[in-house]
């Protein structure tokens, strides 16, 4: 009581020595998720009428302090924090029905979704584990009204953001520039954010260096300091018992450290608040916004001596209207640059966004275009700002390639199993050159390791800036086995070793399909490990002809919610090619997902078929397997013609490291003929299976038993595409 009384008296005596109301430095510190407490420390604020004249803040201070000084009413904050979807602002992939159909069958072939860097001979990885794209874009559109405000004293409220110089560890107090890159660098944590190249330095979180930035607001002219608190506590002795406990103690000593530092340079006129927080993780930002009113609660313990601060009604309702900016119309845009430090023509950029010159600016449309530009998987970030010039005002996009490309290596783990006798494991390795050349040009490479061995190199060249055709070439190998079965007795099992080379033109439909014509010569060695004594055993040369129709609009290629993906394609194989014989085959396949919550309902269907002629065993169908005829073992079955029918469901689990497991059932009916005369809907096969699955950060993992009326069954354990 008495400490309370000699502060009051001590803010009492530096109201009077002011010559008007004291000036009042708000200070936010960093805390992740427990930031949200922030909001409802300003609306306590608001409400016993305190006006604020400098605001500093640090990583999620920085966000808080950043929206507050720039106009945002809390209520809008508040919404903000309700309607965005962290989950995925936290993602640097675009939708993936925004993704090329290049990129789209990337997701069967690559399952690990990271890459790697090849430049100048040497390994290099990103500097951070999350570019932060969507969080830049978030950042964007909130400060967009402010974007052309380089000096932040100009704002409402004037306001530093805190960041911490990595190479040297100085802290570094930002007080012009780009505000929205600026916040962006305050909230860079090491490793897991990219780091942020500003004013000629590389940026990281401001924690690091001051987490409550005391010093800077007196800097500021701040006689009076309000400092929020709401830094992550220590870990308890149980919780470091592993590698990531430590290193994430380690963290927050450091960062408790510099808190604690500027606490102790309050003075008995200044205000510490300390929202009670415990059990909310700083990671937790889904339910952010649950903790607003623990702010409230924590600022309202403080309210004698924040009463002592407060100005007159009046007065304060022209300091909101002062400081809160009124809702603007979207700019009309004169002009588009394109800041580019990529082989890619500026005017392929261009090509893709769709803003019209002389029309609003569309922030919808610009996000989806910005999303597709990234989904190209050559630009680290894709930003865009507002700018005005001579009188008129512009869109700048600011694209920057990875450093660390342009060649990667990129990763494929294939692993199968019944959990008896059959085991199959496969490695892909992937090295991609992207772009070749201004119009996007591709070169690929991919070697195959395991059961089924493989290699292939690959060009795709688009016929122009922002052209949809485009010409493809392959050389290949690859080692398959083949099986025929006659009435569930397996009669012949044979390696083909293929060789060929592949020439194509093809035509992109916006981005959820693509058609391809083209010719392929090969030659296969055929090795038959056993077989039945009427069946041919000699090396076949072939040439055929094709078209292929592929569609994808899936959300996700393994556990999708929603979409439709297909195949409509015939081969036709010709002796004036140098094929050994002569034949025709169909190939139709579809599929599609609908969900209603947490369940998603899914079906689809196949038929392939030899219509002519007969095929050699490298051209032949195969079944088998949990997503392909459960009961059987992984292409068990093989023959000339095949139909599947198929239907599952799945249910969406509780989340496990960001991302959810599911439980499904699966009912298939079909089967594989040698002869298309052969072929009986009343002779398929029926089976069932029921599988745990979890797109994990090795790509897709599945447990499932499956079994058949024939009497056959099968566990599995997949890890990779499991078509």
């Amino acid at each position: 009581m008495f400490r309370l009384l000699v502060s009051a008296l001590t803010l009492i005596a530096t109201v009077s020595e002011a010559a008007e109301h004291p000036k009042i430095g708000l200070v936010l510190s960093g805390g992740g998720a427990r930031g949200a407490a922030h909001i409802g420390v300003l609306k306590e604020l608001e409400r016993q009428r305190i006006s604020v004249d400098y605001i500093a803040g640090t990583s999620i201070g920085a966000i808080i302090g950043g929206m507050y000084a720039s106009g945002m009413t809390t209520e809008d904050m508040e919404q903000v924090l309700r309607d965005t979807d962290w989950d995925d602002i936290f993602k640097d992939q675009p939708p993936r029905r925004d993704s090329s159909m290049r990129r789209k069958f990337d997701d069967r072939i690559f399952q690990v979704n990271k890459e790697l860097g090849i430049k100048d001979g040497k390994v290099k990885l990103p500097s951070g584990f999350i570019q932060g794209q969507k969080l830049q874009l978030l950042l964007d559109k909130l400060f967009l009204p402010v974007a052309d405000i380089q000096n932040f004293d100009q704002l409402s409220i004037p306001f530093r953001p805190v960041a911490t110089d990595i190479t040297t560890s100085e802290a570094v107090v930002l007080d012009r520039g780009s505000l929205a890159t600026a916040i962006r660098a305050s909230m860079s944590v090491p490793s897991v954010f990219a780091t942020v190249k500003h004013q000629g330095r590389i940026l990281v979180d401001g924690g690091i260096s001051n987490n409550l930035p005391v010093d800077v607001v007196r800097k500021m002219g701040a006689d009076v300091v309000i400092a929020v608190d709401i830094g992550t506590p220590l870990l308890k002795r149980d919780q470091l018992e592993s590698a990531v406990g430590v290193a994430l103690q380690l963290s927050n000593i450091l960062v408790r450290r510099t808190t604690d530092a500027q606490i102790a340079t309050l003075t008995e006129q200044d205000i510490l608040i300390t929202p009670e927080l415990n059990g909310f993780s700083s990671s937790n930002f889904k339910d952010a916004h649950t903790i607003v009113p623990n702010g409230v609660a924590a600022a309202r313990t403080v309210s004698a001596r924040l009463q002592l601060l407060a100005i007159q009604p009046d007065d304060y309702d022209q300091y909101l209207a002062d400081k809160y900016r009124t809702e603007t119309t979207p700019p009309v845009i004169s002009f588009i640059r394109i800041e580019n430090n990529s082989p890619l023509a500026d005017e392929f950029i261009r090509s893709k966004l769709h803003q019209q010159l002389g029309e609003p600016l569309d922030f919808k449309q610009l996000e989806r275009d910005i999303g597709i530009i990234y989904g190209l998987e050559i630009f680290q970030t894709v930003n865009y700002r507002v700018v005005h010039e001579s009188g008129e005002t512009g869109l700048v996009l600011d694209v920057q390639q990875k450093p660390w490309g342009p060649r990667y290596l990129q990763f494929g783990l294939r692993y199968s199993s019944d959990l008896v006798d059959n085991n199959n494991l496969g490695f892909t390795l992937g090295y991609t050159v992207t772009p070749v050349n201004i119009w996007n040009g591709e070169w690929r490479s991919i070697a195959q390791l395991g059961e089924e061995p493989g290699l292939a190199t690959e060009f795709n060249q688009p016929l122009g800036i922002g052209s949809p055709y485009y010409v493809n070439g392959r050389l290949g190998f690859s080692n398959e086995r083949f099986n025929i079965f006659v009435d569930g007795v397996k009669i012949s099992q044979t390696r083909a070793k293929k060789f060929g080379l592949t020439g194509a033109v093809g035509r992109e439909f916006g981005h959820w399909a693509d058609l391809r014509l083209g010719i392929t010569r090969f030659t296969s060695e055929n090795e038959v490990q056993f077989r039945s004594d009427d069946l041919p055993t000699e090396d076949v040369e072939g040439g055929e002809f094709f078209a292929r129709l592929r569609f994808d609009t899936l959300d996700n290629a393994f556990f999708p919610s929603e979409g439709t993906q297909g195949l409509i394609g015939w081969v036709g194989s010709r002796s004036q090619l140098g094929a050994d014989n002569d034949f025709d085959q169909l190939l139709l396949d579809m599929s599609g997902a609908a969900s209603f919550g947490i369940h998603t309902v899914l079906a689809g269907a196949r038929y392939f078929s030899t219509i002519k002629g007969e095929a050699p065993i490298q051209s032949g169908f195969r079944l088998g397997g949990l997503f392909n005829l459960p009961g059987f073992v992984e292409n068990e079955l093989s023959g000339q013609n095949l139909y599947l029918l198929r239907t599952a469901y799945q249910r969406r689990l509780a989340n496990l490291f960001n991302t959810s497991p599911y439980l499904g059932v699966t009912v298939q009916y079909g089967q594989v003929f040698r002869n298309e005369d052969d072929i009986k809907l009343s002779d398929g096969i029926l089976a069932g299976a029921v599988w745990l699955g979890w797109n994990s950060f090795v790509g897709p993992l599945y447990l499932g038993y499956g079994r058949a009326d024939t009497g056959d069954s099968s566990a599995y354990f997949i890890i990779g595409n499991p078509f």
